[in-house]
């Protein structure tokens, strides 16, 4: 007999590592809600991404609601569309004139072209809601692609449908868009507080399973650095090392070795440059009283060189 196969133990769940953000998500939710859409402003790593995800369980007790990874190229971003909204209850993709081929394959082939797809999805749509069903929501995780071609489509989608997209702030300043942005309710992404970060540094030091000599000081370092911004926090507990976080402390390094013999040559040194300023002093004076031009130029070269040399021989032997 064959010896039994090992237990083999469940997963670990991965602890959630989304915190903050109760305004910004009340603020999508409450527009989609009016069927109003939406533009989530932020730049990478602030979190855009992961508040669209946080927010669908939410968006789909007010509505069917679907999600589309980016708007370009616009054509995949209407095929997308119309897969995901292919497995919606009771919405259906424009009958085509193949009734062999599966919906999304039928649809395809029955409308060649952005334009023309574009077009069959708004009128799918509006019929969907015409029996009293809530418009869908579409979320779009990255609309920083759109262009000036897209927003007569755009703006038709957002008549039968609530759009909720997140783009980067120099999206915004595009030529030829802003009659789409007006169309969107418009909720910015800050940097997060500090008790949202410290709450987030916590559970991505759980979920990477980071250990630390000083965990207190590792923390404060990552909050620091990251400056409440979502994504460098992860970037920073996951692939930047503890060490070099927190480094040993320059007391007794060769650093501090160095800072001190160079303060010890400045109080050595600053007597003689002293006196040998002083000599050329008094052999310019002593020249010209006596009428020896040859001391006086001497005595005035040496006061020269004594300007010229002392803030260099001091920036050499300054402590840094």
């Amino acid at each position: 007999m064959s010896a039994p196969a090992p237990t083999v133990p469940p997963p670990v769940p991965i602890p959630e590592t989304f915190f903050g953000r109760q305004s910004e998500g009340r603020a999508v939710i409450l527009s989609a809600r009016a069927g109003r859409s939406v533009v989530l402003v932020a730049p990478t790593g602030y979190g855009k991404s992961a508040l669209l995800r946080e927010l669908a369980p939410a968006l789909e007790q007010l509505a069917a609601t679907v999600t589309v990874p980016k708007v370009a190229p616009f054509g995949t971003f209407l095929v997308d569309l119309a897969e995901q909204l292919a497995a919606v209850p009771d919405f259906r993709l424009p009958e085509s004139k193949h009734p062999d081929k599966k919906p999304l394959d039928a649809w395809k082939s029955a409308h060649k072209g952005t334009d023309a797809r574009a077009r069959s999805l708004v009128a799918a749509l509006r019929e969907y809601t015409q029996g009293g069903t809530a418009a869908p929501v579409v979320l779009v995780d990255d609309c920083t692609g759109i262009t000036q071609s897209m927003v007569p489509h755009m703006l038709a989608l957002a008549e039968v449908c609530s759009l909720v997209v997140a783009v980067q702030p120099d999206t915004m300043r595009k030529a030829g868009l802003s009659r789409f942005w007006g169309k969107c309710d418009r909720v910015d992404l800050n940097p997060l507080d500090r008790a949202e970060a410290r709450e987030l540094v916590d559970a991505l030091t759980v979920k990477y399973n980071i250990v630390a000599e000083d965990m207190g000081a590792y923390k404060n370092r990552v909050l620091s650095l990251a400056e409440g911004i979502p994504g460098e926090a992860e970037r920073l507990v996951r692939y930047v090392s503890t060490h070099d976080l927190v480094k040993p402390s320059d007391i007794g390094s060769s650093f501090a070795q160095q800072a001190a013999q160079r303060e010890e040559r400045g109080i050595a040194l600053a007597p003689v440059l002293l006196v040998l300023s002083g000599v050329a002093m008094i052999t310019k004076y002593v020249g010209l009283a006596r009428g020896e031009m040859d001391m006086y130029l001497m005595g005035g070269v040496g006061i020269a060189v004594s300007m010229v040399a002392l803030p260099f021989l001091r920036k050499l032997v300054m402590v840094r």
